[in-house]
């Protein structure tokens, strides 16, 4: 009779609806511990079985239990495998970090120019530094200390009062002056150029005293 197959077609739905889940556990085994319990290889595959179970018991009559129960072991099968599959979305790839920017350069360090009048810092016609002239050049080294990488240079300028190769010799010495003090105050050589131009670049008319006292100078100004 047609109730007399219902253990023989949920049997053999159950057979190979666990073999079907098997084999997507199989797949997955990996991931079947991460899964909730109703996904279980064991709970789906009765799940399945259940449901092909009562499928072929349904399609069966009593001349033809061998198609009901084919029909509901496949039909176990392939329910338990699809109660069974793996539905966990796939990881999404992080993206790449992005570089580390370039650093900034550094900053290049400030170093306002000095102007030494002769008036002031020199012996008259000669390049003997003055006390006042040391004070300054003593705020200068300490500049130049906290800046190593910091190179200046150092010109001398005169007025056109005598021959051009006279005052071209002066402002040298002048110029060689300030520098040799600085290095007296540990300001590496070669961090400094010493350059005497005479006459040749003025700042003020040399018609006048006050023009003629603005141009004997010595300037300090980075390179």
């Amino acid at each position: 009779m047609k109730k007399s197959t219902t253990g023989l077609l949920l049997g053999s739905a159950l057979v190979i609806g666990l073999s079907g889940c098997a084999s997507s556990a199989s797949q997955s085994s990996a991931g079947s511990s991460d899964r909730v319990w109703y996904q279980q290889p064991v709970v789906c595959g009765i799940a399945g079985a259940l449901i092909g179970g009562s499928i072929g018991y349904a399609t069966s009559g009593s001349s033809d239990e061998e198609d009901g129960a084919a029909i509901g072991g496949t039909a176990g099968a392939a329910i338990g495998a699809l109660l069974c599959a793996d539905r966990t979305p796939e990881p999404v790839a992080e993206p790449a970090p992005e570089p580390m920017p370039e650093p900034a350069p550094a900053p290049e360090p400030e170093f306002e120019p000095v102007v030494l009048s002769s008036e002031v810092n020199f012996e008259f016609d000669r390049a003997e530094l003055r006390p006042q002239a040391e004070m300054t050049l003593d705020e200068v080294a300490h500049r130049l200390r906290e800046n190593p990488n910091l190179r200046v240079r150092i010109e001398g300028h005169t007025d056109s009062v005598g021959s051009a190769e006279y005052n071209q010799g002066l402002s040298q010495r002048r110029a060689e002056s300030v520098r040799n003090y600085l290095m007296s105050q540990g300001i590496a050589g070669d961090r400094m150029t010493a350059t005497g131009y005479g006459e040749e670049r003025p700042v003020a008319t040399n018609d006048t005293d006050e023009g003629r006292a603005l141009n004997r100078r010595v300037e300090i100004d980075r390179q």
